[in-house]
């Protein structure tokens, strides 16, 4: 195939992305995403101060469903992958897996006080399941919609401006439609209800869109675990991402503890999580355009870094003043809009890799191990910071005492600080920049053209491994980034 072809097929491809193609696709970005805020920050605390179930066991049972969550990624990502269908192989799993998901959503949010701990494990586990089912097929059809370097941004620039604004929508309905000491039981609810009338609208909108039927037969098979032992800039990517998101997790689960016990603005965390929102909906065009200019890992680099910044910033603020907490809740928004919208687009990058060593085309797959990581930093992060608070000493019971300043500083600021400052020592110098997804995307449709889209042509796969001596040439004292 030419060069000049090859540069029409791509400008084809980008130009199938349309502004009405985009928003469509962002659409269930938005109600998916108002589970995000409930889930990790109301729902903690939620069975802990209402239902009455121990942190022990609050943190056990998040942790379980999590696990458990991670196992259904890999299988829902490899299911996906394979399916062949009239209505395309990533839309089917969402229509499909809607409705279940709606009714956990309701039972989870709406769980009657004195309800025991099976409750939470069963209802958490069957929730997790079915937004597996719908979130990994959309998250690999995002990477599907584009096959260039700056299309993939923007793609998941839209989806994560839409799940912002989803985020944003679960802060702010209960700030206008319910009064600000409204219990935690009410907020819930209200939410539950949002979501469940605004889901399924967003799904039968997105059924319209077209997918792009890609049936690359491949040599050789594997799962995720080929994936990860074949391909080491994966390995490398979600090693950071599990560093990351368990540091976040661990801030997560106490940040409403730290804003009502340490920065004593008890009524105020619901209008601050809504700050921070509306300031990361502003930074995520402005961190697409970044990772234009710098690339994606270097974008996220400095996310990850100036987060950790807000955190240490978080330390210094007085009890009893909104202002400086407000401050520090915007510099957090904007800060972690690239921690979010670059992983994804970074996975479809890789996921490209793995096809032309061999694998056909694995997107589901490569969708369910970031997925996998960050569930599994998601339920590890509630599984260490809620027992960790008890073990340090901090007694919900005992109201604003001095007691439970250092458990909180501790778990919610100088621990998270440690995981996600550690994990930019991996992404810095990612090895998969623009210029090498460009050689390797060139490499796939000499390829493809050569063999009809059949089976993979070794030349390709050395060309890759060319990449990867080149770059340790160039970066003598990196990790091993082999491909």
């Amino acid at each position: 195939m030419s060069e000049s072809h090859m540069k029409s097929t791509t400008q084809q491809s980008d130009q199938t992305l349309t502004l009405r193609r985009l928003l469509a696709f962002a659409g269930p970005a938005i109600p998916l995403a108002m589970l995000t805020t409930p889930v990790i920050n109301y729902l903690p605390a939620f069975y802990v101060a209402e239902v009455g179930i121990s942190l022990y066991w609050t943190g056990l049972a998040f942790m379980i469903a999590n696990l458990w969550d991670g196992i259904t990624d890999i299988a829902i990502g490899r299911l996906s992958d394979a399916t062949r269908s009239r209505f395309g192989k990533r839309k089917i799993w969402m229509l499909c897996g809607a409705l279940p998901l709606m009714i956990s959503i309701y039972y989870l949010f709406n769980a009657p006080i004195g309800a025991g701990k099976e409750y939470l494990i069963v209802w958490i586990s069957i929730f997790f399941v079915f937004w597996t089912i719908v979130q990994v097929p959309y998250m690999a059809w995002g990477a599907e919609l584009s096959s260039t370097y700056k299309g993939r941004s923007r793609v998941f620039g839209f989806r994560e401006t839409g799940t912002t604004i989803g985020i944003l929508f679960s802060a702010a309905l209960p700030l206008l439609f319910l009064s600000n000491d409204a219990p935690m039981s009410e907020i819930l609810r209200f939410i539950s209800y949002a979501i469940v009338c605004i889901l399924p609208f967003m799904i039968m909108a997105v059924m319209f869109i077209g997918e792009t039927q890609r049936h690359t037969v491949s040599r050789r098979r594997g799962g995720l675990i080929t994936a990860i032992k074949t391909n080491k800039p994966f390995l490398r990517f979600l090693i950071y991402h599990f560093s990351f998101t368990l540091g976040v997790s661990i801030f997560n689960a106490v940040i409403v503890l730290f804003v009502k016990y340490r920065l004593v603005l008890e009524n105020s965390f619901i209008s601050l999580i809504f700050l921070a929102f509306i300031s990361a909906i502003i930074g995520m065009p402005i961190c697409v355009r970044a990772a234009y200019r710098f690339g994606r890992h270097k974008v996220l680099s400095a996310s990850v870094l100036s987060t950790s910044l807000s955190l240490i910033l978080l330390l210094a603020i007085p009890s009893h003043s909104y202002l400086a907490a407000a401050g520090c809740f915007i510099l957090l928004g904007l800060s972690t809009s690239a921690a979010w919208a670059m992983p994804p687009a970074i996975i479809g990058d890789l996921s490209d890799l793995g096809n032309l060593k061999g694998y056909g085309e694995q997107t589901g797959t490569y969708m369910a191990g970031i997925n996998f990581v960050y569930k599994l930093g998601m339920g590890a992060g509630v599984g260490i910071a809620l027992p960790m608070l008890q073990v340090l000493g901090f007694d919900a019971s005992s109201g604003l005492s001095a007691m439970n300043d250092p458990p909180l500083i501790i778990v919610c600021c100088i621990v998270p600080i440690v995981f996600m400052t550690a994990s930019v020592a991996l992404i810095w110098n990612f090895p998969i920049d623009s210029n090498r997804h460009a050689r390797i995307r060139k490499s796939l449709q000499h390829r493809d053209s050569k063999n009809g889209a059949q089976a993979p042509d070794l030349m390709d796969i050395n060309t890759v491994e060319n990449c990867q001596m080149e770059f340790q040439q160039r970066k003598p004292g990196l990790i091993s980034t082999g491909i």
